[in-house]
């Protein structure tokens, strides 16, 4: 059925992205919903069940409008402690943080198949609850973590399911087809073949034009688009110069000997440092760089005989970021000629249907580059000097890492031209900043590389790149979505 879904209402912070991916994991499709949507949209999109996600810091109004809807409802972590305030709960304050205790599972559809088990628990208020409310899960010293009212199917969990967690996993499973009666079909088989059937039926017999990167995002859209239209598919990589040290000519023989894609190079580099050029703000930089591209694409595009589709390598993760399309592609093409195959997958998704496709694992384990380029880790304004300075000094970061078998423990490694001009014993030079981060959680911490890696590449850099007068290591952490300095 079309509204064989669950949707994931968030209230802030990375939860609701997690919980969603986690239903997807279990065969439950679940889209995600901003807590600013009216609720005019809910009724809309008409799923089975609401699941409330966020609200850690307790910043803002719960909705209590969802509530409304006759459907059910699970609020989860801060979620559940705002729900409980609006239906009028007396809070008792925090009785448990940090700290794990056993619990004890109340008969409940939420817990059928589970058993009392031992949890972390991040945090446990104590709650009067309103009369409609009863207790579904208690701690060996009385605390409840969850409670629900079952005459309206409102359930609440004071916690979330956490990685590698069976018992979480079991919860939002009984959520989604025992509580809402949605069936576990999602896969990414069907979506493939799903998008497939669409991009044929919207296409028809005319030709499409892909921009790709190097990156798994764009090479996915490429093999989905070629499975489904053949030739009439055109890949086309617009060199902005703001690539890494022979990167485009590494993408046009990578689809041309993995993939078996011939991709048209578009030399854009001069426009593109046009554009940038006495621009020092990062968002400027970046929607100068964004403007520059659409500009050379439709240009592209124009020249091709009749209107090509125009295909966007668009994530899940883009358009929640957003929230909004984008308006430069709307200021430029029709709305109906633009296709985005994995709009809707996170970045995982891609990977996998990537693999489905055939996608080889040099572009599949790529690591995520930002869309203007080495214009974002060119700090200040961008120039050639600062641009080919930079392209060095990276590259010679990433061969000692690999070298030295760093590289897989690493989600991210790059190095950063600063705005900043240092002494040096043959006068002022730039100063380059070196970063690497590992992924935990929702944060990145610093990559602690050993000394001699750090050794090596500072030496190589200040001998083999001129104008570099010192080396620096970033050693600060960050959330996930702050790895880039600008």
């Amino acid at each position: 059925m079309a509204n064989d879904f669950i949707l994931v209402l968030d209230l802030g912070g990375p939860q609701a992205e997690r919980m969603a991916r986690k239903l997807r994991n279990q065969h439950y499709y679940a889209e995600i919903i901003s807590r600013k949507a009216d609720i005019g949209l809910f009724r809309r999109k008409s799923p089975r069940g609401i699941l409330i996600a966020g609200g850690e810091d307790g910043v803002g109004t719960f909705p209590r409008a969802v509530l409304a809807l006759g459907i059910p409802v699970l609020a989860m972590g801060g979620a559940a402690r705002m729900l409980a305030a609006a239906e009028g709960a007396r809070s008792e304050g925090i009785l448990l943080q940090e700290s794990a205790a056993q619990i004890r599972f109340e008969p409940c559809p939420l817990f059928d198949g589970l058993s009392d088990s031992d949890r972390y628990f991040t945090r446990v208020d104590g709650f009067a609850l309103p009369e409609s409310y009863r207790p579904i899960a208690t701690t060996m010293d009385g605390l409840v973590p969850a409670f629900a009212d079952f005459d309206r199917s409102l359930y609440a969990l004071q916690f979330y399911a956490e990685s590698n967690d069976p018992d979480g996993a079991v919860m939002l499973s009984n959520f989604a087809e025992k509580i809402c009666g949605c069936t576990p079909v999602w896969t990414l088989e069907n979506y493939i073949d799903d998008e497939l059937r669409f991009i044929r039926e919207r296409v028809g017999d005319r030709r499409a034009v892909v921009a790709v990167s190097g990156g798994v995002d764009s090479a996915t859209c490429a093999l989905l688009m070629r499975r489904a239209i053949g030739d009439a598919l055109t890949c086309v990589l617009v060199d902005n110069g703001l690539l890494r040290m022979d990167e485009a000519d590494h993408v046009v023989e990578t689809y041309k000997t993995e993939l078996g894609l011939d991709v048209v190079r578009i030399d854009a580099a001069e426009r593109f440092l046009s554009r940038l050029k006495g621009l020092s703000d990062p968002v400027e930089k970046h929607r100068a760089a964004h403007d520059a591209f659409i500009e050379t694409l439709s240009e592209y595009a124009r020249a091709q005989r009749g209107e090509p589709y125009l295909v966007k390598g668009t994530i899940y993760s883009d358009l929640l970021a957003s929230g909004a399309s984008d308006e430069a592609y709307a200021r430029t093409f029709d709305a109906g000629h633009v296709l985005e195959p994995v709009r809707m997958l996170f970045k995982e998704e891609v990977r996998e249907v990537g693999a489905a496709l055939g996608l080889p694992e040099a572009i599949s384990s790529r690591r995520s580059f930002p869309a203007p380029g080495l214009a974002l880790r060119c700090c200040g304004e961008v120039t050639a000097e600062k641009l080919s300075a930079l392209r060095r000094a990276d590259r010679i970061m990433r061969d000692v890492i690999r070298e030295a078998d760093q590289n897989k423990r690493l989600t991210q490694y790059f190095a950063v031209m600063t705005d900043t001009r240092a002494l040096a014993s043959g006068g002022y030079g730039w100063v380059v900043a070196l970063r690497a981060v590992s992924e935990q959680g929702a944060r990145f911490t610093v990559g602690k590389l050993p000394y001699d890696v750090l050794d090596r590449t500072t030496e190589r850099i200040l001998t083999e790149v001129p104008g570099v007068a010192r080396v620096v290591y970033d050693i600060s952490g960050s959330a996930c979505d702050a790895v880039e300095w600008e």
